[in-house]
């Protein structure tokens, strides 16, 4: 983490917080990315997350209690552990947002949760300044993070001046995924430490035709928008008021304490328009810069993306999990379940998991956002869960299923227990498989051991816990005319769920 030296007068940055949004579907991803465990929590090019790789980032230019994670209540509990995994300090930084309102309510979320950090004594002079704030998403690649930490110092600089701050990619194709920023003069820096060059914003295009793109790569005058911003949070604010009403009648509500005293910003969050920080506010504010991201950008956003970062063999192919390629040239092969056997296959995409094998044409993976919609409008459940789900108490894999049954494998961590919940349509059998369960049924509590069983009636409270050391598995088997997750009633939940779903 770099910081200023104690003696030393305090930087923009010092002032500066992080907001990392992890929220988002990566649908462009499937199979392996679903709505439920979406591609930033995912391990694509290494043993980290994509999340994990961007809070790692963060971390050597912020100190923990600078980092604040935006999220949805779905994921709030794997972002809290892989956050936690890397630094113990995050369990208590990540925001849940109730409901998916794009960029522009999750970016307040996080200035709300800055502007309320606690401060020590060096920061207390800074205290009644709005804070400044550097907006990550958590699904992109860098290769440089020397340079990005110099990039973000930058901007932090230019912010504290009044600007507001984006980072602009070079191009290097004439893509049509992306929007572009289109530069005009040359800023001056007085501050010879925070390097990268940085120009005054002339435009924005959003997702240029295929000549278009090309003519842009020509004129040299043009970047990227990568989705990462520098700004006063003042200055935000200011920018709200005067463009969004909506949000800014929001905001003054729920941040007024003596207009509403105790309610949570997240309160009546459902009810504000889904909006990104691009059309709210950066396509409409003046003083807008962009500092030159020289430091190697990339948005994993397609299995294109993936293919084209990846290790190569010597027939240009990338090859992950259980895999066997024979004569194939440039193609991405990947396995997370099963074994993927591909022979004579040129410039393809091949991804397989348990329940979903996706193949196609390296030129057409910009489709299966087509291939999403249409499973949408089935209401299959591919889009949203794998066979094996996760939950804070650990994970369930569905084994089998059909009309009227379910059977699950379901793991317990050790010490965790289920919320107490019944269900109206379905009744549950359990066989301990392995470790010990402590079950409520009704009024009444138990311990199993393996190969002991229980039913739970339909409409019946129950509750599962795991009293041991070693994790506990059991089978259990549904019946019943619905076994939708959604059918689930919790009475008392020590994680703090919702008491339906």
């Amino acid at each position: 983490m770099t910081t200023s030296p104690a003696n030393a007068a305090p930087t923009p940055l010092d002032r500066c917080h992080a907001v990392i949004l992890a929220g988002g579907s990566g649908t462009r991803l499937w199979p392996l990315s679903r709505a439920l465990f979406p591609k930033q929590l995912l391990a694509l090019n290494g043993d980290l997350s994509l999340l994990q790789q961007t809070v790692r980032r963060v971390l050597s230019l912020f100190p923990p209690e600078r980092v604040h994670i935006v999220t949805n209540e779905e994921h709030v509990f794997e972002v809290r552990a892989q956050a936690r995994a890397l630094n113990e300090r995050l369990d208590t930084q990540v925001l849940a947002e109730p409901v998916g309102r794009n960029t522009l309510p999750a970016i307040l979320l996080g200035l709300d949760a800055a502007m309320n950090a606690p401060t020590n004594a060096a920061e207390a002079d800074d205290a009644a300044q709005p804070p400044l704030l550097a907006v990550f998403p958590s699904d992109h690649q860098l290769h440089d993070e020397v340079r990005w930490g110099a990039a973000v110092t930058r901007a932090a600089g230019l912010a504290a001046d009044g600007w507001t701050v984006t980072f602009g990619v070079p191009p290097t194709t004439p893509e049509t995924g992306y929007g572009y920023i289109r530069r005009g003069e040359l800023l001056p820096n007085a501050d010879t430490a925070a390097k990268g060059d940085a120009f005054a914003v002339d435009g924005f295009v959003e997702k240029p035709d295929l000549e278009t793109a090309r003519g842009f790569l020509r004129q040299g005058m043009h970047f990227w928008n990568s989705g990462m911003f520098v700004f006063n949070g003042g200055v935000l604010l200011a920018a709200v008021e005067r463009f969004q009403p909506q949000l800014a009648a929001w905001w003054t509500t729920r941040t007024d304490t003596s207009l509403t005293p105790g309610i949570p910003l997240t309160h009546g969050y459902s009810t504000l328009p889904s909006i990104s920080i691009d059309y709210g506010i950066m396509e409409h504010v003046d003083r807008i810069a962009v500092v030159e991201a020289a430091f190697g950008w990339d948005d994993l956003g397609s299995w294109e993306a993936l293919y084209r970062l990846g290790a190569k063999d010597e027939r240009g192919c990338v090859i992950q999990g259980d895999t066997m390629a024979l004569d194939c040239d440039d193609c991405l092969l990947l396995s997370r379940g099963g074994k993927l056997v591909a022979i004579g296959l040129s410039n393809v995409i091949a991804v397989q998991t348990r329940d979903a094998t996706l193949i196609c044409a390296k030129d057409q993976v910009q489709r299966v956002k087509d291939v999403v919609e249409k499973l949408k409008a089935e209401k299959s459940p591919l889009v949203d869960v794998h066979l094996t789900v996760r939950r804070p108490w650990g994970n369930y894999t569905v084994l089998d299923e059909g009309p009227g049954r379910k059977v699950k494998r379901i793991e317990v961590n050790p010490g965790a227990r289920l919320s107490l919940q019944m269900h109206h349509h379905r009744s549950e059998h359990w066989v301990v498989a392995k470790g010990a369960a402590l079950v409520q049924v009704g009024n009444e509590e138990r311990t199993l051991t393996e190969n002991e069983w229980v039913d739970i009636p339909k409409a019946t409270l129950h509750r599962l816990t795991n009293p041991g050391r070693i994790p506990l598995e059991l089978i259990e088997i549904q019946s019943g005319p619905y076994l939708g997750e959604d059918d689930i009633v919790r009475f008392d939940d020590v994680y703090g769920r919702r008491k339906e779903g």
